[in-house]
């Protein structure tokens, strides 16, 4: 009896089962009233046959034997037709009997229309609650439909109803979930589109230049080799730059799309700022700047290699950036009970306090950031550490140098 759970139909139950009990009594009690009633009809006729016998001088063994006697012979047969009194006779005109027919009548329709009356009116406030509650269910599927998730279904009670109300407030749940994620990825890709046509438009126009000015100094009869060539070499770094933002660009939108599974293993820290510096090491002795590294050799730290190594060789090339000549670098790392975190300093420029909240936005690029970035690393480096479930904090003084603080788990 799985309905019982329900609160509300486990309540109309027992109303019904108190009216059937109150109709069972009510019953009873009619019963015995109307068996008292005939007892004393029968008690008042046989009373006033047997005064009647006794008058007569009918003797008193007589009678007795006669109201014993359940033998009914022809001769009585006869004086009861006689008498209009027989088997076919309506009770209606049996006097003795007529009266308690009728109170017996009146007493059964009274008890059926109690019983009808209170199951139709308990049908109908059970089947109007019920009707009220589906017009709310399809108004709130309505209005969700129109105008979004606004309110909820009631589901403060028990039963299979409210369980019912309970999956489609679920359902509307993840449908608007849904409907916002899908919302935001097309503002996303929006702004990606955007965002990349904002960025290659330099270099496209660049490189539509150049090309000119190599075209012209071809055709031309006085046309000068040296700066064919130089442009060539223009063209050349123009194409790398488009080049690397949209590398850079593709693995961000694949980090903020959930489509890299990274392959996490324990490497020693050392070795992961040793492939994130194998590359930059040469830069920084080219524009006299130098990166030290400090930190345990014995520190392991659980990730993926490769892109930790990007995040983290993009931080050391942010830094590279924004460190003047003889600047120094510093990558050091420590290790806490259940995380490591290393550390990417330097002593160049710093960071603006109007910048510094916006430094890991896609495309944003700081008052006083190189002409040569993009606006990628560092969102790609934040996108990195935290699909790893670590995080990536920074503070900054202008003038005096910044701080990047990468965080992992052991």
């Amino acid at each position: 009896m799985t309905f019982l759970t329900d609160n509300e139909q486990k309540k109309y139950f027992f109303h019904i089962v108190l009216i059937l009990t109150g109709a069972t009594l009510l019953a009873w009690i009619l019963w015995r009233v109307n068996g008292q009633e005939m007892k004393k009809a029968f008690l008042e006729h046989d009373g006033s046959a047997v005064s009647s016998l006794l008058e007569q001088g009918v003797s008193e063994t007589v009678i007795a034997r006669a109201f014993s006697e359940k033998t009914v012979t022809e001769n009585g047969k006869d004086l009861l037709l006689r008498m209009g009194i027989g088997g076919d006779t309506e009770l209606f005109f049996l006097p003795r009997i007529r009266g308690l027919h009728t109170d017996m009548g009146l007493g059964l329709v009274g008890l059926l229309l109690f019983l009808w009356g209170s199951l139709l009116l308990l049908c109908a406030r059970f089947l109007s609650r019920r009707e009220r509650l589906y017009e709310k269910a399809a108004g709130f599927i309505d209005r969700f439909m129109k105008e979004g998730l606004t309110e909820h279904l009631p589901r403060n009670c028990e039963g299979c109803l409210y369980r019912l109300f309970g999956k489609i407030d679920t359902l509307a749940n993840a449908l608007s979930a849904e409907n916002e994620k899908a919302l935001e990825a097309k503002n996303f890709l929006k702004e990606t589109i955007s965002d990349i046509s904002h960025q290659l438009k330099t270099p496209l126009s660049a490189l539509s230049m150049y090309n000119e000015i190599i075209q012209s100094e071809i055709a031309s009869d006085t046309g000068n080799r040296e700066t064919a060539l130089a442009f060539l070499e223009k063209t050349a770094a123009s194409l790398a730059r488009m080049e690397e933002l949209i590398q850079t660009l593709l693995k961000v939108t694949r980090l903020d799309a959930g489509a890299v599974l990274f392959e996490k293993q324990r490497w020693p820290v050392s070795d992961l700022a040793s492939r994130a510096l194998s590359q930059l090491l040469v830069r920084a002795r080219q524009e006299q700047k130098q990166i030290l590294l400090n930190g345990d050799e014995n520190v392991w730290v659980n990730c993926d290699l490769q892109w930790t190594g990007e995040a983290l060789g993009n931080l050391v090339k942010n830094a590279l950036d924004h460190t003047d000549c003889q600047g120094h670098i510093s990558v050091s790392w420590e290790k806490l009970p259940e995380s490591v975190r290393i550390f990417v300093a330097d002593d160049g420029t710093g960071i603006d306090e109007k910048d510094i909240y916006y430094i890991f936005r896609r495309f944003y690029r700081a008052s006083k950031s190189s002409k040569n970035g993009v606006g990628l690393g560092l969102p790609l480096a934040k996108s990195v550490v935290e699909g790893q479930g670590g995080t990536l904090s920074v503070q900054s003084r202008p003038g005096e140098g910044t701080t990047f603080t990468l965080t992992l788990p052991e």
